[in-house]
């Protein structure tokens, strides 16, 4: 009885597994939620994700108001990187700074990776940084909430324009991580 019902978990473990794979492949998967599937690279590799002489179609294509919003967003995401790099190359690896800056590295490329997608291009990173003055790793930290406090009403007014689903879903994604872990972390820094 007992390796009957051990045959039987096993059967409807392995049609759950297969049923689940019909729906969604883990690379689509991967995509859709701005994350990397398999060998897709990784940040800096000059590919960011697309495959090299494959041009994605979009089935929703962008507005010319959702491709400039797409392309502050990036603008935005590249002075937040900035501007924690600049603090963490003046005041060392220091946290949160030092966590920070490498999920902004995260966001560039989700962001990036929706336009390459898309066709829009993709802006240069010019070096801006966030004007203002610190003295100190607490007051860097009221720096990195005001910076986070941006990026959050950025995406706000960006969301207002879209209706494209892949910008919906990277917008409310980035728009949580700073709010929900940035913002918290830069709250509580002292």
């Amino acid at each position: 009885m007992k390796t009957i019902l051990k045959k039987l978990l096993v059967i409807s473990g392995i049609l759950a597994f297969m049923s689940a794979a019909l729906i969604s492949t883990p690379i689509q998967a991967a995509y859709d939620a701005g994350q990397r599937g398999p060998g897709n690279g990784q940040v800096g590799n000059g590919n960011r994700g697309v495959t090299p002489g494959y041009q994605y179609t979009a089935q929703n294509p962008l507005t010319e108001i959702e491709a400039a919003g797409l392309q502050n967003a990036i603008r935005e995401e590249y002075v937040a990187l900035n501007t924690y790099q600049a603090v963490l190359d003046e005041l060392g690896q220091v946290y949160p700074f030092s966590r920070i800056v490498l999920s902004e590295a995260q966001h560039v490329a989700a962001l990036t990776r929706v336009a390459e997608r898309y066709g829009v291009a993709v802006p240069i990173n010019n070096g801006e940084v966030f004007p203002y003055t610190y003295a100190s790793l607490s007051q860097a930290c009221q720096m990195g909430v005001a910076l986070e406090t941006d990026d959050a009403a950025l995406y706000d007014e960006l969301l207002a324009d879209v209706t494209n689903p892949a910008l919906i879903r990277v917008y409310t994604q980035l728009q949580a991580a700073s709010l929900n872990n940035h913002l918290v972390a830069f709250e509580n820094c002292k």
